[in-house]
């Protein structure tokens, strides 16, 4: 009996522009010179879009959209039902959201592909975002974070307990900063476990756990589960209710290290945030160790200086930088969250030189990392 190739993942291989045939029948073709440009133009995101009558492509650049390309409507869609067949969805169903992903490779590098489907009113819309399989090089130096806050960091890291809290908006970079901090503590002596949704890069020396929440198998649900693994490293993809809260916040007093996410403004709002949620006071005031926030601004092109030279970078940019702000928690800190008000610990920070987002941006200005509009356009809260 035949294997039924089309339930196998293959791997998609990337070819260089120079040596495809340019035949414009083939779709493969045209959808490897997309993803070649992507690569070497640092694109994240791609964007196919049905218009009425044409489909447009974008792609997503240190954080801005820049129109690509317009194809006609015959071409878009059978681009379309192409990743739809590569990333083993439904090529029949255009009514409802899809999602999906394939795997591709270029020269020694494996990259995955995620792709996420949704019904428009003139057809479906793609996002393909890019996934470099090179995390073994993200490290904590490499952040962009001030050496200060740097340094601060690591020691809290070493403690090996309490819990760890990353804040800030959708493409932030709170992902990067997780699996950054995963391998400064990756260790054959430590039992690291993550909960994830979606899995979005892959260690080989770590356990990593995808949600499921269709059959409920939700954070809250893993979280009480792994807790009976002998986890000494816990990373929780994100805080999204009281139950994740809670769990979360109780292994950290219970000698775990628990590294999490939360979507809030600066790091003063998640302590507003999880007080909302209903969690007593004293709980988030004993186990959590630090509250970051951050944003990402894009850097200065060190070739041409920032003079938009189109051949070297995109816009006078290239690159991005986080800008964080940490509070590290103390006994005064902790004593503020018990007895007293937001307000009181926002007067306390700034007594003991607690340095915001918009501080730590302005270092970078002044620094020629980057703009002041950057900067205000991204920090400004």
């Amino acid at each position: 009996m035949e294997d039924n190739i089309y339930f196998k993942r293959h791997t998609f291989e990337i070819r260089e522009v120079k040596d495809l045939k340019y035949c414009k029948e083939d779709i493969l073709e045209y959808l490897n010179e997309l993803i070649f440009f992507s690569l070497e133009s640092r694109v994240s995101d791609i964007h196919i879009e049905s218009k009425e009558s044409e489909v447009k492509i974008r792609v997503r650049i240190d954080g801005q959209l820049k129109d690509y390309k317009e194809l006609n409507k015959n071409l878009g869609i059978r681009l379309i039902t192409k990743l739809k067949l590569m990333s083993e969805l439904d090529i029949g169903e255009k009514r409802l959201p899809q999602d999906g992903r394939f795997k591709g490779q270029f020269q020694d590098k494996k990259i995955d592909f995620r792709v996420s489907i949704i019904p428009t009113i003139f057809g479906e819309r793609v996002v393909l975002r890019i996934l470099k399989n090179d995390i073994s090089k993200l490290s904590l130096d490499g952040l962009g974070f001030s050496l200060e806050n740097i340094k601060k960091l690591k020691e809290v890291l070493n403690k090996k307990s309490g819990l760890l809290l990353f804040c800030g908006p959708t493409g932030s970079g709170k992902t990067t900063t997780l699996y950054s901090i995963v391998n400064y503590l990756e260790n054959e002596n430590l039992n690291i476990i993550t909960i994830e949704d979606p899995i979005e890069y892959q260690f080989s020396n770590i356990n990593q756990i995808q949600c499921k929440t269709e059959i409920g198998l939700d954070f809250a649900t893993i979280l009480r589960s792994v807790l009976r693994q002998d986890p000494d490293v816990i990373l929780v993809g994100e805080i999204r209710d009281k139950e994740t809260a809670e769990i979360a916040l109780m292994a950290a007093l219970t000698g775990h290290l628990v590294i999490t996410t939360l979507h809030t403004i600066d790091s003063i709002s998640a302590i507003d945030r999880l007080i909302n949620f209903g969690i007593d006071k004293f709980v988030i005031a004993t186990s959590i160790t630090a509250i970051e926030s951050q944003r990402l601004v894009r850097k200065l092109c060190l070739i041409c200086g920032g003079q938009k030279e189109q051949k070297c970078c995109f816009g006078g940019f290239k690159g991005r930088d986080a800008v964080e702000e940490i509070i590290f928690f103390n006994k005064e800190i902790r004593n503020i969250i018990l007895h007293k008000t937001t307000k009181d610990l926002e007067e306390y920070l700034k007594k003991i030189g607690f340095k915001t987002l918009l501080e730590n941006g302005f270092s970078k200005v002044e620094s020629r990392l980057t703009t002041k509009v950057e900067v205000l356009r991204e920090c400004l809260i």
